[in-house]
């Protein structure tokens, strides 16, 4: 995975440390605009758990 350009469904298996910890990759922090010591949402869904940025935000393309 090379730097993310746009925004697309990308999943990856990750191991849960002995903490509970899991690393979200550099590509997906940086095209999230995450740094060390940004926070994060962690949401329980339907379909899994949902790790955010709660700061970005997809706007909808307005209709003409």
């Amino acid at each position: 995975m090379k730097g993310i350009k746009e925004l697309s469904t990308i999943g990856l298996v990750k191991e849960i440390d002995r903490m509970g910890r899991i690393v979200i990759p550099k590509e997906m922090r940086d095209f999230l605009n995450l740094d060390c010591g940004s926070e994060v949402e962690v949401l329980l869904t339907t379909e899994g758990i949902l790790v955010r940025n709660p700061k970005y935000e997809i706007v909808p393309k307005k209709s003409k």
